[in-house]
């Protein structure tokens, strides 16, 4: 920490490890002020989140409080071939139960997310007809995959639209699951799309060197050779900055795309390598981006494995900041988020296609020149008592990476 990390001259001083000190614990008192970023693993924590294979009953939720005054418990997505994708979960269900407890009961006990971590629990949903629906899952060892849904729209799904539009829906920058934006893209080209949707909600970040594979993908011809990201690291490593390993530059492939528009859908779960995304584009080609302000992580870290160098089976795995990323114009700072073209709300009140905000917001423009009016009010809003909220994981330490290892440097 008094080395690589970014802010390592103003590491508090003093600070010595006792054997009964948690070891989580210890790493965060090493950090500055400022950094909400630097964070710490244990190593089955980082094979799961590098292989995408864990425990769950693979669903993710969260509350429409912004902006429609929702307290309800929806579910933003369902991984396939999970025990929820099996009962016929989808985006837009409101969990109301949970062993017969009200959720409201137990976000305010604070016990909601103790009840969910356990393997087993019967489950009442209202549907997007909202029809009850109880039963009983169980939590198994699921494959989830990066990419969530891959398809196009056209004049036969959306009026006026002038050419197909792509939409791809991306979660996490994987490097362990590249071929899903391959797939994804030869999909897309083949369909002659010539604008996209890169769906980015719910993309904590990932990888580098994925991300700078998607980059490659969506530049437009014009862009080929300039450059997409640079790393800054702090003054120990300056040398770092103009290592090549450490620089990267658009190079086109056969399969790259040929887009008139790109739109990225954004919300503050939109994190690091997914705003490194917008923001090394930006200065290459016109991003239009849609939704809510994004997390605000510009920077990312290498990945430091105890034992030392033991990157398949570690004990732990520590994050600490240790670069900025800047764009072609050398732009990077933006702890505050990403702003919006158009801001808008997260729609959890429809499943994800031509009748989702963001996704008819995209639409609408694409077709019209013209974003469409806010959302109305919910219906069936649920309001709170004590207004306390479910605490979803962009809510914790630790949410957001861009990394790579300092040996790839």
């Amino acid at each position: 920490m008094t080395d690589i990390y970014y802010w390592y001259k103003d590491v508090p001083k003093n600070v010595n490890f006792s054997g009964t000190q948690d070891n989580f614990a210890f790493f965060e008192s090493l950090l500055v002020q400022k950094d909400r970023w630097s964070w710490m693993m244990t190593g089955e924590e980082f094979t799961e989140m590098e292989t995408g294979v864990y425990e769950s009953y693979g669903m993710s939720l969260d509350q429409p409080v912004d902006y429609y005054q929702d307290y309800s418990i929806k579910v933003r997505y369902v991984h396939p071939n999970s025990p929820m994708s099996e009962k016929g979960v989808k985006r837009g269900w409101t969990l109301t139960h949970l062993n017969g407890v009200t959720v409201e009961t137990l976000i305010n006990n604070n016990t909601i997310n103790q009840v969910l971590s356990q393997r087993t629990n019967s489950f009442t949903f209202r549907d997007l007809n909202n029809t009850p629906q109880t039963f009983n899952a169980t939590a198994r060892v699921i494959n989830t995959r990066s990419s969530l849904i891959t398809t196009v729209f056209t004049q036969a799904d959306f009026p006026n639209l002038p050419y197909p539009v792509g939409y791809f829906n991306y979660l996490t920058f994987n490097e362990n699951l590249q071929s899903d934006i391959t797939n994804a893209m030869s999909t897309l080209k083949a369909a002659n799309i010539e604008a996209l949707i890169l769906d980015l909600r719910y993309n904590g970040g990932g990888d580098g060197e994925v991300m700078h594979s998607l980059a490659n993908f969506i530049a437009p011809a014009s862009a080929e050779g300039e450059l997409f990201s640079k790393k800054r690291h702090n003054d120990r490593y300056s040398s770092w900055d103009n290592d090549p390993k450490t620089i990267m530059y658009i190079k086109r492939t056969a399969q790259s795309l040929n887009l008139k528009k790109l739109i990225v859908l954004t919300t503050d779960a939109t994190a690091s390598a997914s705003e490194g995304i917008i923001n090394g584009l930006n200065p290459l080609m016109q991003v239009i981006q849609i939704g809510r302000t994004t997390y605000g992580k510009p920077n990312g870290m290498y990945v430091i494995p105890y034992p030392q160098d033991d990157y398949d089976s570690p004990d732990f795995v520590m994050l600490p900041i240790s670069f900025y990323t800047v764009n072609k114009i050398g732009f990077g700072e933006f702890e505050n988020g990403l702003i919006p073209t158009n801001s808008r709300p997260d729609d959890l009140y429809h499943d994800f296609g031509v009748n989702e905000d963001y996704i008819k917001a995209a639409l609408t423009y694409l077709a019209t020149g013209q974003f469409p009016p806010l959302p109305a009010a919910a219906p069936f809003a649920v309001k709170s008592s004590t207004g306390k909220q479910f605490q979803t994981k962009e809510m914790s330490k630790g949410y957001g990476y861009l990394f790579d290892k300092p040996k790839n440097r």
